[in-house]
């Protein structure tokens, strides 16, 4: 009953994925699809989702999600104008603020999460309880902040690709 909430948390989280190496004219990913959402997927596969196997599936989407972010940024800004150039590094700049602020709060959520349904347990209640699916769901929560600003990013170099003259730009 537990591994099918903790599935169908997942599958929801997961629905929310930017595009990475596309042909031009390939159709974007839909939500979901992604590479890294598929891969991630199939590392929890692989683990018979369980929470241990699963946190690990999703620390490494993280760092994937967290390289395509930055990976999009470089093209992006390898696009554009100085006047636009210059706005996106502000922008990616006060974008890792709140990032690195809600961050802060997800972590501090969970940690509320966690304590309301363990109480003030002690490290050995604690390790009776077993399993937790708290650090997961703050691990996919962190990772669905950066999947957002990879589609944010993707949007904007999928309306540079639509205008005429902007195909021929590098990718």
């Amino acid at each position: 009953m537990m591994h099918t909430a903790i599935r169908h948390s997942i599958g929801i989280l997961l629905l929310a994925a930017p595009m990475t190496g596309l042909a031009q004219g390939e159709a974007p990913p839909t939500r979901g699809s992604h590479p890294i959402d598929l891969k991630a997927d199939s590392c929890m596969e692989e683990g018979e989702w369980h929470t241990p196997a699963m946190l690990d599936c999703a620390a490494d989407a993280y760092d994937d999600w967290q390289a395509e972010v930055e990976r999009l940024a470089s093209r992006l800004s390898g696009r554009l104008g100085g006047e636009a150039r210059d706005a996106l590094a502000l922008a990616q700049q006060q974008w890792a603020l709140a990032r690195d602020a809600d961050f802060a709060f997800i972590a501090a959520y969970y940690a509320d999460l966690q304590h309301a349904e363990e109480g003030y347990a002690d490290d050995e209640t604690r390790e009776m309880i077993g399993d937790t699916p708290w650090p997961l769901a703050e691990q996919l929560r962190r990772n669905a902040v950066l999947e957002d600003r990879a589609y944010q990013l993707q949007r904007y170099l999928d309306g540079l690709e639509e205008l005429p003259g902007r195909s021929s730009l590098p990718r």
